[in-house]
């Protein structure tokens, strides 16, 4: 093949079929008109030198055939058909709107709707403490569930607070990540909405299951009695923890109750799952790395006592599930019209609609400054010289 057309992935996508037809197609007519002898040059494709290399999924912005400023001089005018140096080449029209231009055209920013999502997600949140609130009254006063994982590991106090530090070093790093992404608005967008889902399903599983308190030795808040059982104490007591984070290294996290499912897994997965997502794909170590103290963390919670087992693993399988549902679905729009779409029934399918109805391909992995210095410092040389 040609330099310019390499052996990749994208060079053997429908584009370059339908380019290798358009080529034959013009070499049969050049031969019917010259008597049934063959062009005189090898019939060829023309193909963009930078862009076919690069992968359309996730890591260009665009990646068409033909760059539409390709053009050659001796252009006969002949809708796409070149004579060059005696070859026969076919160039492929590209639409104007599939044409290279300002990424964010093609990835509108929609700061209202990522507002919205962040709003969502600090109502769900808050909720899961309200909640948590009110479970605190109802946790049973029994010995611990019987756990295979409990039976085979030590009991080690401190696995709580080091998972927690896990959990805030991991979701720093996808918040700086989302933060130099090209397209953060709809990164934390998409973070914000799947958070708010969870968390809003653990409200629910919270709320009818209650389960004995996995570690015997952990400290629970008295439960409100008589007069003082009212819902707007149970208000302020949650409140308490809201400024705690709910964290344990907060020092304000003593209710008990909030085991089903895990939400210190919640944010050790996620968070994963979002550096794999959008860091480079040449970040194997990083990803690797993510994973690994996604796991620890993990294992830290269960031999803490702070989680059982299953509220791990619930956790995990929900998490994981709509993470890749969601991204499917919002990579892929044809599969959102399909009549073969079962997601459709989601209870969350009209909040996805919402949230990404405007995006239809993969988000490229590029990334940029968030503050433009250059800009900035242009603007302060303006001034002063104004002055």
């Amino acid at each position: 093949s040609q330099s310019g057309c390499s052996q990749s992935p994208v060079s053997r996508s429908s584009h370059s079929q339908m380019a290798d037809g358009a080529s034959a197609a013009v070499g049969a007519a050049a031969a019917a008109a010259g008597g049934g002898e063959e062009t005189a040059g090898p019939s060829r494709r023309l193909c963009a030198g930078g862009y076919l290399n690069e992968e359309y999924s996730s890591d260009s912005d665009d990646a068409p055939l033909i760059d539409p400023g390709n053009s050659s001089p001796d252009d006969d005018g002949d809708d796409g058909l070149l004579d060059r140096d005696g070859a026969s080449v076919v160039r492929i029209r590209i639409p104007e709107e599939e044409r290279r231009g300002d990424p964010h055209q093609r990835y509108p920013k929609e700061r209202g709707k990522t507002i919205l999502a962040v709003a969502m997600l600090i109502v769900a949140g808050v909720s899961n403490v309200i909640v948590l609130s009110v479970v605190h009254e109802k946790v049973p006063e029994q010995p611990p569930l019987p756990d295979f994982i409990f039976s085979l590991t030590p009991y080690y106090a401190y696995g709580l607070n080091l998972t927690e530090y896990i959990m805030l070093s991991s979701f720093a790093a996808m918040a700086l990540l989302i933060l130099f992404h090209r397209h953060r608005w709809i990164v934390l967008r998409r973070l914000a909405t799947i958070g708010a889902l969870l968390y809003f399903g653990r409200c629910v599983t919270m709320f009818v299951t209650q389960v004995p308190v996995a570690d015997p030795n952990w400290h629970c808040s008295p439960k409100l009695k008589g007069e003082n059982a009212t819902f707007a104490n149970v208000l302020i007591r949650a409140l308490s923890v809201v400024t705690g984070l709910g964290l344990n290294i907060g020092g304000k996290h003593t209710l008990c109750g909030d085991y089903i499912y895990s939400g210190h897994t919640i944010v050790l997965v996620v968070s994963a799952l979002f550096i794999g997502q959008y860091s480079p794909r040449r970040w194997r170590i990083v990803h690797w790395f993510s994973w690994l103290m996604t796991l620890t963390g993990m294992f830290l919670l269960v031999m803490s006592r702070g989680h059982y087992t299953i509220d791990v693993i619930i956790s995990y399988v929900v998490c994981t599930r709509l993470f890749y549902v969601y991204h499917t679905m919002a990579a892929m729009p044809s599969l959102r019209i399909s009549p073969q779409n079962h997601h459709r029934k989601e209870i969350w399918w009209r909040l996805f609609e919402f949230m990404e109805g405007r995006i239809m391909r993969p988000l490229p992995r590029r990334y940029d400054n968030p503050v433009p210095w250059r800009a900035c410092i242009a603007m302060i040389r303006r001034k002063s010289n104004l002055q």
